[in-house]
């Protein structure tokens, strides 16, 4: 007894059939004597038609999926179903099966790409960045993110996507911050050779600033250099062992600290971001980052803030400046003695100067009332979490936190 699919085969009324006899007569065509303008017309077309092929597929893929139509052939995972018997990769089954569960699962996606208001490339940029933390807030943004995804193309969308997971992370921030704390490392293992090789997880301000540090104290050698120029990773090594060298010597930092820029939108200070496309906040070089992460920034590192309103209109460059000069370092040394965080004692060469009042947020002035010490963990503590720092009426400090306030 013949199937559905069979009999519309033999019948010519088989979509996939009339595909493939379309494909054939495609590639006999004789365009020896096309002219450019035509092949370019062609070219569209066919990039088109596969566009909407592979919505198809994507739709088709997302109801197999959910009800499990790979198992029927004792495959393990739909994964490897499609690796073992389609032309595809490893890694495009992969995302395939992703892309496939987020328009099964979000049904404004799902219409705007059976509708062809979206591309199958917009659902793999969403799908890109979208993580199990995340989805709570994707479920909560979906149809705002589908109207992004309509009005631009597949590059700007992508920077869309990644301020958007910014902003999702800024909210999940101080409920996941102490998971992402604890999994913080710097593994180092030496080898038979004697070799050093290791990883390093760190926080984006922390990131930031060694890869400042680093591409400020070797920069680019010359193209005459005798033993030719070397690769950033050789540069970056190199400088790293120079800094060691200057700690263990116990020399003085050398220059000007490395200048990190960063820009925020007015809507972004103000949290009256209606469009994504322009929810600047972003520190050049690293991209997109929360707003939790840029008030830490502007703490404890040579910082130049843009304010922009939209993408070409800047309000204000800000203030240049360390947070605090030598003479105030000195002074903070002398009142706070250690970090003030209760029940921390680290020594002030190895503490940050903290702004209470946010340099970014409240505007707050580097002066010493503003400013307070605090160790890299207790600092980035204080960034990431809910506690607060009040002064008190005979000068001191007093930290809270929400679970402990009366």
């Amino acid at each position: 007894m013949l199937t559905e699919a069979a009999s519309s085969a033999l019948s010519g009324d088989d979509p996939v059939l009339q595909i493939r006899m379309a494909i054939a007569e495609l590639a006999g065509e004789d365009r020896e004597s096309w002219t450019g303008a035509a092949m370019s017309e062609r070219l569209i077309e066919l990039l088109e038609v596969r566009e909407r092929l592979d919505a198809v597929v994507l739709r088709l893929a997302s109801g197999w999926d959910r009800d499990r139509g790979w198992e029927i052939d004792g495959a393990l995972s739909p994964r490897a179903w499609l690796t073992h018997r389609t032309p595809v990769s490893d890694g495009e089954a992969q995302r395939l099966v992703k892309n496939a569960r987020l328009v099964d699962q979000h049904d404004v996606v799902a219409e705007a790409l059976v509708d062809g208001d979206i591309t199958t490339p917009h659902v793999e940029a969403i799908s890109r960045v979208v993580s199990k933390d995340r989805e709570g807030s994707l479920a909560e943004h979906a149809e705002v993110l589908v109207d992004q995804a309509k009005q631009l193309p597949v590059g700007d969308f992508g920077l869309v996507m990644r301020r958007w997971a910014a902003l999702a992370d800024d909210q999940l921030s101080k409920q996941d911050f102490n998971k992402k704390w604890e999994r913080r490392h710097l593994y180092a293992a030496v080898g038979l050779d004697g070799w050093v090789t290791g990883d390093f997880y760190l926080d984006p301000v922390a990131g930031a600033q060694l890869i400042g540090a680093l591409d400020h104290a070797a920069p680019p050698d010359p193209g005459d250099t005798p033993e030719g120029p070397r690769t950033l990773p050789q540069r970056r090594a190199d400088a790293l062992c120079d800094i060691i060298g200057r700690h263990i010597n116990g020399d003085a930092p050398w220059g000007n600290p490395p200048n990190i820029n960063g820009v925020v939108d007015i809507a972004q200070l103000t949290n009256t971001t209606t469009d994504l496309a322009l929810a600047w906040c972003d520190i050049d070089g690293i991209g997109p980052v929360t707003r939790t992460v840029l008030d830490q920034l502007c703490c404890d590192a040579r910082f130049t803030r843009f304010i922009t309103a939209g993408p070409s209109v800047i309000l204000d460059m800000g203030r240049t400046t360390r947070v605090a000069t030598p003479a105030q370092r000195r002074a903070l040394a002398i009142r706070d003695r250690h970090c003030r965080f209760p029940g921390c004692g680290r020594q002030p060469q190895w503490c940050d100067a903290h702004h209470i009042d946010g340099w970014v947020e409240s505007l707050g002035e580097t002066n010493i009332n503003n400013l307070i010490l605090l160790c890299r963990r207790h600092h980035t503590l204080i960034h990431n979490s809910e506690w607060t720092i009040n002064r008190t009426a005979d000068g001191g400090f007093e930290f809270t936190h929400p679970a402990r306030r009366p």
